[in-house]
């Protein structure tokens, strides 16, 4: 598979730059995780002419962005999730053991690696994961339909404007020497990850000193860390998993001094149990949510008291294996109850309890493995001959300036003495409000052009549709401009409930980039169509509501007997029929397998429709549009379903014993 990069200012023909004649253009701003894996599900499901255009600025971060990318990590940073939950494939979830034990090429893997067999409960390098990210993206090539192709291209996107019914994508070359040059396009995917770290302004005096590191994620940040002084005392503000990261960073670089990590409320992740298995609990609907009016104190107060009833309720003793998870379990099973929550308060209150809390809902939203949190919380303690080198400081930072001709930074506190460091990390985590932003792509979206705006209620990432279209300024939602990431974040809290590291996490990331692909593969299919369905927002989330809508939309007489008759049969067939034959669909191993079921579907739709047709009479184009929105509306149901995360995957593989909580496939 080879990168690829424009040379000229002008689209080119497509039959000249490999695309096939009359194929259509979607272009993927962005090839970290969530980038590349949105191409992999396009590759998988395009079934016409398609290009598919990939854009990176920077290459270390290709094939994982700052989480999994090779600028950004060495082979001692580890997933925090056990193998058996990170498949770029939720129906197949047993897809990357397979690839890891039957099919990787360990050629390059550390000799500690090359000789490991993968299990569904052992941790992972994020290196392993970048490179299984990498070849899943030239198996789904390789499978493609003749004539899907892919282009990835390097270069910073500038600019997206809107031309016509599609968009213009303006991109500079990576080569210094290149040039400036617009990118027509159908569809956009913005997959841009996560916005430049915080820079609180207790930084303003350490600008440009080189003790000071802003972002540890930077393409130069592992050089940086190696750099470090085997004996220099480090602050690193921030004390969410990022923070953790910078540890083993430092360790890897062979430091052995002091580490100070610093939060104002002194919170720090929690460390899973050795046999800690992912499980998905139910909670009672907490007593404090029927208040009238929902304000801040309210909610803390409920939260408090609902979460020491349910410790008693189910016997959590302090330092048990249940301790360790049990925030977790509680902060899952009230996702539902934060919806509502969301839903009923001010914005503005909203928005405060989330920054003020944010420390303390980060982390106890997930604990970490030992792998990553053993190697911080070890050193907190120290042992016989190995000092304690790790110190929790619960302080708030008022100022830094460097020192000592700057070679040290002098750190004032709030509410304790003053201390002298030699580097400060910053683990303050990444901007989240694209209203304010250096991001001169975003800044354009949001503040130039209007076709984004900031997530209403948390203002954190941006307002995006069900299947993640921008919402402009105006409301609209865009047909053609989407998006999947960290910018999402807000919707994630919003609609599903999700809080932490979770509005970001492998899993909610893979059901975006599965259901976005599948969504502007939709948008390909229907350019040409005659009319256009507006299907209402939510609506395929339930087969009997989408029913129910199709019958109202063919505008067959309400109550009268044929309507009632036709919502029937339109609902016996698509539980009976259309929904098994669409989720053996997406869930096929291959093209060879999708294009039998694809087929299948196809067919039995048609005789469907023509039976229809006989039954009520309808003309060629009323039969055609039946059977189109009830096609679009079970497929959505489909990919909606698949995507549950109220749910665990199915396993039918021969990695299902190794699984207590989940349920097996044909269960």
């Amino acid at each position: 598979m080879q990168h690829s990069t424009m040379q000229d200012s002008t689209m080119q023909d497509s039959a000249m730059d490999g695309a096939a004649p009359g194929a259509r253009r979607v272009t993927i701003i962005g090839a970290g995780f969530s980038g590349t894996l949105t191409a992999i599900r396009l590759l998988h499901f395009a079934d016409s002419p398609l290009e598919i255009c990939l854009i990176e600025r920077e290459e270390g971060y290709r094939y994982g962005g700052l989480a999994f990318g090779r600028a950004a990590t060495n082979w001692e940073h580890m997933l925090n999730i056990q193998a058996g939950r990170i498949t770029l494939r939720r129906e197949r979830p047993e897809d990357f053991l397979e690839w890891a034990n039957e099919e990787a090429d360990r050629s390059s893997w550390p000799q500690k690696w090359q000789y490991h067999s993968f299990g569904v409960a052992c941790v992972v390098p994020r290196r392993i994961f970048s490179q299984y990210l990498a070849e899943r993206l030239r198996s789904a090539v390789a499978d493609a339909h003749s004539e899907v192709t892919l282009r990835e291209m390097a270069g910073e996107t500038i600019d997206v404007r809107a031309e016509g019914e599609g968009y213009v994508v303006k991109y500079v070359d990576a080569d210094p020497q290149g040039g400036v040059h617009d990118l027509p396009s159908d569809q956009v995917i913005l997959a841009t990850g996560h916005l430049s770290p915080v820079q609180a302004p207790f930084y303003h005096r350490l600008k440009g000193c080189d003790r000071f590191l802003a972002d540890p994620y930077a393409p130069d940040a592992q050089e940086r860390f190696q750099a470090v002084g085997p004996d220099e005392t480090v602050l690193v503000t921030g004390s969410a998993l990022s923070a953790f990261d910078a540890v083993v960073s430092l360790v890897h670089a062979g430091h052995r001094g002091q580490i100070l990590i610093c939060s104002r409320g002194g919170h720090m992740h929690g460390l899973y149990p050795v046999d800690h298995e992912h499980d998905i609990w139910q909670a009672r609907r907490p007593p404090f949510l029927d208040a009238e009016n929902l304000t801040a104190e309210t909610v803390v107060e409920g939260v408090e008291a609902e979460y020491a009833h349910l410790r008693g309720e189910h016997g959590v003793e302090p330092g048990s294996a249940l301790d360790a998870v049990f925030p977790e379990r509680v902060m899952k099973a009230w996702e539902p109850y934060v919806i509502e929550l969301v839903s009923r308060m001010d914005p503005r209150d909203v928005r405060m309890l989330l920054d003020r809390y944010k420390s303390l809902i980060v982390t106890n939203r997930t604990s970490t493995v030992r792998e990553i949190g053993g190697i911080v919380r070890s050193r907190m303690r120290g042992f016989s001959g190995a000092p304690k080198t790790v110190t929790v400081l619960s302080a708030a930072v008022q100022d830094m300036r460097p020192v000592e001709d700057g070679t040290r930074i002098r750190v004032v506190f709030a509410d304790q003495p003053d201390i002298v460091v030699d580097r400060v990390v910053n683990c303050l985590g990444n901007n989240t409000d694209y209203e304010r932003t250096d991001h001169p792509l975003w800044n354009g979206l949001v503040n130039g052009h209007g076709y984004a705006q900031p997530q209403t209620r948390t203002h954190r990432g941006i307002e995006v549709g069900t299947h993640g279209q921008l919402v402009g300024a105006d409301g609209e939602v865009a047909r053609n401009l989407f998006c999947v990431g960290p910018m999402r974040q807000g919707d994630e809290t919003t609609r599903r409930g999700r809080l932490g590291a979770f509005v970001f996490s492998i899993g909610t990331l893979r059901n975006q980039c599965f259901d976005t692909a599948i969504e502007v593969l939709r948008a390909v299919r229907s350019a040409n169509d005659e009319e256009r369905m507006d299907i209402p927002d939510g609506i395929h989330h339930c087969l009997v509501r989408s029913c129910d809508w199709i019958v109202d939309d063919l505008a067959l007489p309400a109550g009268k007997p044929d309507a009632t008759r036709l919502r029937e049969r339109l609902l016996g067939y698509a539980r009976a029929t259309a929904y098994p034959n669409a989720v053996n669909y997406l869930q096929a191993q291959d093209r060879t397998e999708r294009r039998k079921y694809r087929g299948i579907l196809d067919d039995d739709l048609a005789r469907f429709g023509a039976a229809v047709s006989r039954e009520f009479g309808f003309g060629a184009q009323q039969a055609r549009r039946t059977v189109s929105m009830l096609t679009t509306l079970v497929e959505k149901h489909a990919v909606h379903n698949l995507c549950d995360i109220t749910k665990l995957a199915g396993w039918d593989s021969q990695y299902g014993d190794q699984v207590k909580h989940a349920p097996k496939k044909d269960a």
